[in-house]
């Protein structure tokens, strides 16, 4: 007799019992992943930064002493202007007596003049610039450890600047507060003026 094909239900009893090995380790990958961790509830606070920026003592006292520097600044700048002027104004009056190469010459000289005075207004207003970013960079971190500070205390996780919010209860708006402990943690900030750069002299034709 001869042998005929062998039955299909040995296959099928094997695959379901693969099936049910795979089914039976699932629950445990499921156990083995992590877990979503819960996001506490918001608790928020509000403060007005801008108007902490404007009111502040040390930022008044940026302002201030920015104000004098540029005082100063523009003194010196208009006392250069004069004398530019007055010497455009005595070139003028000796074109007749004067050579056309000795013309040039001091035409070359004083357009030199006016083109470093133009440096120089352009390197002080960097400086007044870089100043002012200084000084307000360190307001701005007392204002952040403050606020860190004043939002622990009163059990806030979330803190919001009141520009970028259409409304808010006042009972959140810590601004006073925040503002009140800034001015006696940093009254004043000393502003740093950092030396003009120097050009380099240009190398003699």
């Amino acid at each position: 007799m001869k042998d005929g094909p062998m039955p299909a239900f040995p296959c099928r009893i094997l695959l379901l019992a693969c099936a049910g090995i795979l089914l039976a380790t699932m629950p445990a990958l499921a156990d083995n992943a992590a877990a979503p961790v819960k996001l506490p509830a918001p608790v928020v606070a509000v403060i007005d930064v801008q108007r902490i920026l404007d009111e502040s003592l040390a930022a008044k006292s940026v302002q201030k002493q920015l104000e004098t520097q540029r005082s100063k600044f523009q003194t010196e700048i208009e006392k250069e202007e004069n004398d530019l002027r007055q010497a455009e104004q005595d070139l003028s009056k000796a074109h007749d007596q004067l050579t056309p190469d000795a013309y040039s010459d001091r035409e070359q000289q004083l357009r030199q003049r006016f083109l470093a005075v133009e440096r120089h207004v352009q390197a002080r207003r960097k400086v007044l610039d870089q100043a002012f970013t200084d000084s307000m960079n360190e307001v701005r971190a007392s204002l952040l450890n403050i606020v860190d500070a004043a939002a622990h205390e009163h059990g806030a996780n979330l803190v919001l600047i009141k520009q970028q919010i259409l409304w808010t209860d006042k009972a959140l708006d810590i601004t006073d507060e925040v503002l009140g402990r800034l001015n006696a943690k940093l009254p004043q900030v000393t502003v740093k003026m950092a030396p003009e750069e120097k050009e380099e002299a240009a190398p003699p034709k």
